[in-house]
């Protein structure tokens, strides 16, 4: 399985925000389906976009857990984290 993202490592064209704190993985929290991306730009201006969990069978709370890959609402995809991994 790809790398899970976590916040302020993991980035989808800018930093990610997580909503969530409760979870974290090598001391950085795990980024879920719907948590914020700082808003970026050039060429175009993304202003508060927020991520999309692929298909995936790892859940915070009932939320799915965004790993490398998974895109934002902008179209950028998410780095992961190549050393912090769920399931096989």
């Amino acid at each position: 399985m790809p790398g899970i993202c976590r916040n302020g490592v993991d980035s989808a064209g800018a930093a990610l925000i997580a909503s969530q704190s409760k979870v974290k993985a090598n001391g950085a929290a795990v980024v879920v389906h719907g948590d914020d991306v700082t808003g970026h730009a050039p060429p175009v201006i993304h202003a508060a976009p927020t991520m999309i969990a692929g298909s995936n069978n790892v859940f915070i709370g009932g939320i799915a857990v965004c790993n490398a890959g998974d895109a934002a609402t902008c179209g950028h995809t998410a780095s992961g984290s190549s050393d912090v991994n769920v399931g096989d």
